[in-house]
């Protein structure tokens, strides 16, 4: 503000929403804070500071939220999920039926791009995502076949198939650890697989003009072969 910025448009993420009450529910804009742990609550608290910006009339806002993110550039973390889907070490918690939003990184930077030039947007959240959800098994299944069948890597054809009370005990667990400040990935993630994480894109659609091209198996494909290409181990 003190520097005469226009607008700022803040990246949120899913979490202050939390996980879906049903597996057939899509979050949108106007559902309740349901922060997931310190990183939701951490997101709830800047979308509250973003807010009270707006409300000075100094400066424009916009708040998006996209989902778990996926493409070229991404973090290790992510490479790791392809190693062990290749090794057959990917847990599929519950049957795999869990939905969850993704955004791959065009869909969202196209998205950042039409929140900074619309007028209609100012002072408004978005979900943005892919154009639908995914279960977990679609998305194992499809770097598991980009793999073996366009990177010709041999794969194991195995899944990690835990019930739905392993991810529960994660989620006690996850809740414990951060209690007393601490961390653990492989924990929090695990605590997320057996639930749905979904959202609607409707309003971005019809407010921003937001109209995401790339879906999982091309963005998939892409991801891995920046991989291989920057010398990354699968």
């Amino acid at each position: 503000m003190a520097a005469g910025v226009r607008r700022v448009v803040a990246v949120s993420s899913n979490s202050p929403a939390g996980a879906n009450p049903h597996p057939d529910h899509r979050f949108d804009e106007t559902s309740p804070y349901r922060p997931y742990r310190h990183y939701g609550e951490s997101k709830r608290r800047m979308e509250a500071l973003v807010a009270e910006a707006e409300a000075t009339g100094k400066v424009e806002t916009v708040v998006l939220r996209p989902c778990w993110f996926y493409g070229p550039e991404q973090p290790a973390r992510q490479t790791r999920f392809f190693t062990m889907i290749r090794e057959g070490k990917a847990p599929l918690v519950g049957g795999g039926a869990a939905r969850r939003s993704m955004s791959y990184i065009d869909n969202t930077c196209q998205a950042l791009l039409l929140a900074e030039r619309s007028g209609a947007a100012r002072g408004h959240l978005y979900w943005v995502a892919d154009r639908r959800p995914y279960t977990m098994s679609e998305i194992i299944d499809t770097v598991e076949r980009l793999l073996e069948h366009e990177f010709g890597m041999a794969v194991a054809h195995r899944r990690r198939r835990l019930p739905a009370l392993a991810s529960r005990l994660a989620g006690v667990a996850d809740a414990l650890l951060q209690a007393v400040g601490r961390y653990q990935q492989e924990v929090h993630v695990l605590s997320e697989m057996s639930q749905t994480i979904a959202c609607s894109i409707a309003r971005a659609e019809r407010e921003l003009g937001y109209a995401p091209r790339i879906e999982l198996e091309e963005g998939m494909r892409r991801s891995i072969r920046w991989c291989l290409e920057h010398g990354q181990t699968i």
